[in-house]
């Protein structure tokens, strides 16, 4: 599922810019994952999200980072949804992202 769209605050730093578009990731995956339950093809495992910024995947694991305190209270989608272990967040390596392929030189 790919969109864009202008967003409603501008974000602070980087970051921020990630876990909000996680937040709005998950929010597609259990859509996803609740139209495979109704069809009886409910998921077994969690469904892995892989992050490059290490900071936004230290927040969705309830460390909190200094700085992002903030949004502790808008974007809660992703902790609410490990906890249901629905979504699995896990680091990568920047070089080993194949979704940087088109914004970034190798």
């Amino acid at each position: 599922m790919w969109k864009t769209h202008k967003e409603a605050w501008i974000s602070q730093s980087s970051c921020e810019a990630e876990v909000k578009a996680r937040d709005e990731c998950v929010k597609n995956i259990q859509m996803f994952r609740h139209v495979l339950t109704d069809l009886s093809h409910a998921p077994s495992t969690p469904t892995l999200i892989s992050n490059d910024n290490r900071g936004a995947v230290e927040w969705s694991n309830s460390f909190s980072t200094k700085g992002m305190h903030h949004l502790n209270i808008h974007k809660n989608a992703v902790r609410e949804a490990q906890q249901l272990q629905e979504v699995s967040i896990s680091q990568i390596s920047g070089t080993c992202n194949s979704a940087d392929i088109f914004t970034k030189k190798f």
